[in-house]
């Protein structure tokens, strides 16, 4: 190659190297920076860190007649672990926020075609009560639990894959609110729940108690009669149980609520109480005073200074375990 030509050819690499840069440094090195930004919504479910001790739930305080109490401050209550008072460090009362909630809907053979279709009704029902940025997702569940409707808009809620579903096998309950609990994790927003609509003929699983305590969410649930044929009868003395039915057993150990109906209107009646109760609770927040990451389950008791006043709050929760303990989801 000739001198002048080599010349030439290097001065252009020179300059379309200044180009590229140039190029790099208004295009790519800004959108890099773009998709390195958090992403609004959906967790991307990486790990957060957090101090494993503090303690963070909600609760709701009702009068004698049910009536709820929302004028209460930080000095009306006293929390307990293991009996051992504890120092409270936040206490509000949140009014109207958005909620996750996911909705369980049993379509076992206790249920019947009746009691599965009516319980869609509710579930339909529900969806028009809420709106965005609330979300809901619906899983059906007997032998085996399905995701039925993924995280959605309630306005964006949808019959068809529902419609779909029939009814047959035994109820596995625990099994159901286990995936649910797993399954919110993934939700938008940081007040979540579960709403179970079953006959409740199951057992309360231990491992299942413990993953309330784990997670830490609410589990709400609306009972109904379902079938009374062989098959129901079957399912009903195989889960007699001395503790009570599982909805009542897991809705108290949470803090969430259970009815148990015998009506369409009954169960609309109750479930406009359920989503105003729940997007309107006090939240607590304490920081352990038992440093142990031992991963047992601790006792709570809140107490109040009026002894007419009923409340509904989380009973147990897992104390941290391991080097990792400050890691949650």
């Amino acid at each position: 190659m000739a001198l002048p030509t080599l010349n030439l050819w290097c001065a252009r690499m020179v300059t379309s190297g200044w180009r590229l840069y140039l190029i790099s440094s208004l295009v790519i090195i800004p959108l890099g920076l773009w998709l390195c930004l958090p992403l609004k919504g959906r967790p991307s479910g990486n790990p957060v860190k957090e101090d494993p001790l503090v303690v963070s739930f909600y609760f709701s305080v009702f009068d004698k007649g049910g009536k709820s109490i929302e004028t209460l401050t930080q000095k009306d209550f006293q929390v307990l672990e293991d009996k051992s008072p504890q120092t409270i460090t936040f206490l509000k009362f949140e009014k109207d926020v958005p909620v996750s909630i996911g909705i369980l809907v049993d379509i076992s053979r206790g249920m019947g075609a009746g009691g599965t279709n009516l319980a869609l009704g509710w579930v339909k029902s529900l969806a028009q009560k809420m709106k965005s940025p609330d979300e809901i997702f619906v899983n059906s569940f007997s032998d085996e639990s399905q995701e039925v409707i993924d995280y959605i808009s309630p306005e964006d809620y949808l019959d068809d894959p529902l419609e779909k579903l029939g009814a047959g096998g035994q109820s596995r309950t625990g099994l159901a609110v286990d995936l649910g609990l797993i399954k919110l994790r993934e939700a938008r927003n940081s007040k979540r729940g579960l709403l179970l609509i079953s006959p409740g003929r199951d057992i309360a699983g231990r491992a299942t108690m413990e993953h309330i305590a784990r997670f830490r969410y609410p589990v709400y649930a609306l009972g109904i009669g379902g079938t009374q044929g062989f098959g129901g009868i079957f399912d009903r003395l195989k889960s007699v149980n001395m503790r009570g039915s599982p909805l009542s057993i897991y809705a108290e150990a949470s803090g969430g609520n259970v009815a148990f109906v015998d009506s369409p209107d009954a169960g609309e009646q109750w479930l406009e109480k359920f989503y105003s109760e729940f997007r309107s609770q006090y939240q607590v927040e304490y920081h352990s005073t038992n440093a142990k990451r031992d991963g047992k389950l601790r006792k709570i008791e809140i107490r109040t200074a009026d002894p007419e006043y009923s409340l509904r709050y989380l009973r147990k929760y897992q104390g941290p375990y391991g080097p990792n303990a400050a890691t949650r989801y």
